[in-house]
Parts: structure tokens; C-alpha cells; sequence
């Protein structure tokens, strides 16, 4: 069987992971507010994402 995602979220989370360093895991400040509890991050900054005519603030997590 083949299956697909398809989606807003799934385009960001493509995006994001050209974004990102070898190794780096990066997300979305959504994210980052979900999980933030339980892992440490560390703010990267602003990025303007293709097609978003927002800059979307992201997270590096370290731990």
C-alpha cells in the first residue's frame, strides 16, 4: 500500500527541514509551545518561509 500526507502543516515541516543544520531538529513556535515542558530549546529567530507571507518563528531543540 502507498499512502500520502498532504496538508498546510506538512508543507511547513518540509520547509523547515531544509532549514535545518545536519542533525538539527527545528520547529514551529506552535510546537515549541506544546512541548516546551519537556525539552530544552533555544530560539532561532525569524524565517520567511516560501509561500507564507509570515515570518514563522522557530525553535531549535537541544535536549
Amino acid at each position: 500500500m502507498d499512502y500520502t500526507v498532504i496538508g498546510d502543516s506538512v508543507n511547513i515541516a518540509q520547509r523547515l527541514q531544509s532549514v535545518a543544520g545536519h542533525g538539527q531538529i527545528i520547529i514551529s513556535e506552535y510546537s515549541y509551545e506544546k512541548i516546551k515542558e519537556s525539552f530544552n530549546c533555544k530560539r532561532v529567530g525569524e524565517v520567511v518561509l516560501k509561500n507564507k507571507s509570515k515570518p514563522l518563528v522557530i525553535y531549535e531543540v537541544i535536549d
